[in-house]
């Protein structure tokens, strides 16, 4: 594990190709077996005054944002819906494994070489916001599995300190390269919802 610094074994899985659509989600809300996407952040150190500065960043009701990685919905809302599919969230470890190119260790997903129009990031030329499902193939991870830099970070089933859940992987308003690297973690609040947060699957 690259910044954790330890050795893990990781036992067969597969992993979806794509982080999980706005269309995809809303089938799972529309079937009343998964809550809907909400349409504002949660962030319980952002003032109420200041969502609507951040909800705008929210993809669920967009009808240009079908084909974009939902966000906005908190952590029980993602393994939910990954649940309803017969799935589940990805530990940290296989979510790392993935992103790291498997047995290969590269530092980001595409390799070693360091990030510039590779993904959807902020980091080349600024966005104001995510980006369809699979737009940046030259930043696939080998199987082609899109977006595991860029995008949304996602959320897994792992334990962080004091409670919180790890997220893995950068996101569409980072601009530094360290955020988006493959062995980056971080850690929030499983009830936040954020425009720049979104899940996928595995089993």
């Amino acid at each position: 594990m690259g910044d954790r610094l330890d050795t893990v074994t990781v036992q067969p899985f597969c992993m979806d190709l794509t982080e999980v659509t706005v269309d995809a989600y809303a089938s799972c809300a529309c079937s009343r077996q998964c809550l809907p996407a909400e349409t504002t952040v949660g962030w319980p150190t952002i003032a109420p005054d200041t969502d609507a500065k951040y909800s705008v960043f929210c993809n669920a009701n967009r009808p240009d944002r079908g084909d974009h990685p939902v966000n906005c919905v908190d952590w029980e809302q993602s393994a939910t819906y990954c649940r309803v599919l017969g799935k589940r969230l990805p530990t940290e470890e296989e979510w790392e494994w993935a992103a790291r190119g498997q047995q290969g260790a590269r530092k980001y997903p595409w390799g070693n070489e360091r990030p510039g129009f590779q993904l959807c990031w902020s980091g080349a030329a600024p966005r104001d916001g995510t980006c369809a499902v699979g737009s940046f193939p030259e930043g696939d991870a080998p199987g082609g599995i899109h977006d595991l830099a860029g995008n949304v970070a996602e959320w897994t089933s792992s334990k962080g300190d004091a409670g919180a859940q790890l997220s893995r992987g950068g996101n569409w308003g980072n601009e530094s390269e360290m955020p988006v690297r493959s062995a980056f973690r971080n850690r929030f609040d499983t009830t936040i919802r954020s425009g720049s947060v979104g899940f996928r699957c595995v089993r």
